[in-house]
């Protein structure tokens, strides 16, 4: 596939994506992310990704879907994680096969352990993974940045003639690049080679399993 070609593609679906996330941000909250994407306070980054087919089962996708929500609902509802009755964390949930990966900000460690024993909670949830920073909720500028990474990562994937980029789901935070998938670890090389190659991502972390 050719390379622009893909890139335009991403790109439009980026700026898509960006303009909800500032809508629903500036106040009109009657309109909801892209399906079937969920995600805690923002739809940047993480919306992007949950479009993207990653060579699940449709139940595979299905149960991994219902557990984002769930999950995502009782963090954003959940009385300890509010100050004042104010959110004052940014918590992304990915979930892959049952394997839940935890991304965003919180201002204290207590908020970062009720985040997770949350996330364990469910029957569902097979392991949980704690990528949260012990820090002030990030800018909708940072968000933006990431959600660009994210399309720019996915685009060298998918026009990559060494991996199937199809199996790879990738998450951005603060420029830190999380993927995730079923591969090989010929092709989990690959995968962060080529992420590692994309300007302005700051680290690669693998979160995969292996076959």
């Amino acid at each position: 596939m050719n390379t622009s070609f893909v890139w335009l593609q991403s790109y439009i679906r980026v700026l898509l994506i960006v303009l909800s996330t500032v809508v629903v941000t500036s106040g009109c909250a009657s309109i909801p992310p892209p399906l079937p994407a969920t995600v805690v306070a923002s739809g940047v980054g993480v919306g992007y990704v949950m479009l993207q087919s990653h060579k699940r089962t449709l139940k595979e996708y299905w149960n991994d879907s219902q557990l984002d929500r769930i999950i995502t609902r009782h963090i954003n509802k959940d009385a300890q994680l509010k100050t004042n009755g104010r959110a004052t964390i940014h918590i992304k949930v990915t979930v892959f096969n049952g394997v839940i990966l935890l991304t965003g900000e919180a201002p204290t460690q207590d908020k970062i352990a009720r985040v997770i024993d949350i996330a364990k909670s469910y029957a569902k949830s097979r392991q949980v993974i704690n990528r949260i920073e012990l820090a002030g909720k990030s800018n909708i500028n940072s968000r933006a940045n990431d959600v660009l990474i994210t399309a720019q990562v996915r685009a060298s994937l998918l026009d990559s003639e060494d991996i199937d980029g199809h199996k790879i789901k990738v998450v951005t935070e603060r420029a830190n690049v999380y993927l995730m998938g079923s591969v090989t670890k010929k092709e989990s090389t690959f995968a962060a080679q080529i992420a590692r190659s994309v300007s302005g991502v700051a680290r690669v972390v693998k979160v995969f399993e292996y076959r």
